[in-house]
């Protein structure tokens, strides 16, 4: 078994085994505070969301009328009373850094549009030496 332990030494040592970490130590405290962040705006977002329930549901409910009710219907909180705690949190959370991490179509057209740019650059610039020959 001493021949795994040197192919072992060996392959840790080698700089492809180094860029191919799975885990990199230097990022944990960006992934800590990313996640500080990330359930801090969570868990404002459900508050703020809890005090629009509240506005709609409770202290504009007459002004709205119809409105209100459905919203009542649409989120039918015990006593009219929104409520949320750590598990909610998480969860929005956890949805939250899941839909920012979707490929979204506006990134391909973008992408599209400097290729275009970048080939009119490359055509003017080739018309533009056969012209001077």
């Amino acid at each position: 078994f001493a021949w795994l332990s040197v192919v072992t030494r060996a392959s840790l040592e080698s700089p492809a085994s180094r860029a191919m970490q799975i885990v990199a130590p230097a990022r944990f405290l960006d992934g800590v505070v990313f996640s500080v962040f990330l359930l801090f705006v969570s868990g404002v977002g459900l508050f703020l969301f809890g005090e629009f329930h509240r506005m709609c549901v409770i202290t504009e409910a007459k002004k709205l009328g119809y409105f209100a009710e459905v919203m009542d219907k649409i989120f039918p909180f015990p006593k009219k009373q929104y409520q949320f705690n750590l598990t909610h949190v998480l969860l929005f959370a956890i949805l939250i850094s899941l839909l920012s991490m979707v490929h979204h179509p506006a990134q391909d057209c973008i992408q599209a549009d400097m290729e275009k740019q970048l080939d009119k650059k490359k055509d003017k610039g080739e018309k533009g030496e056969k012209g001077e020959k």
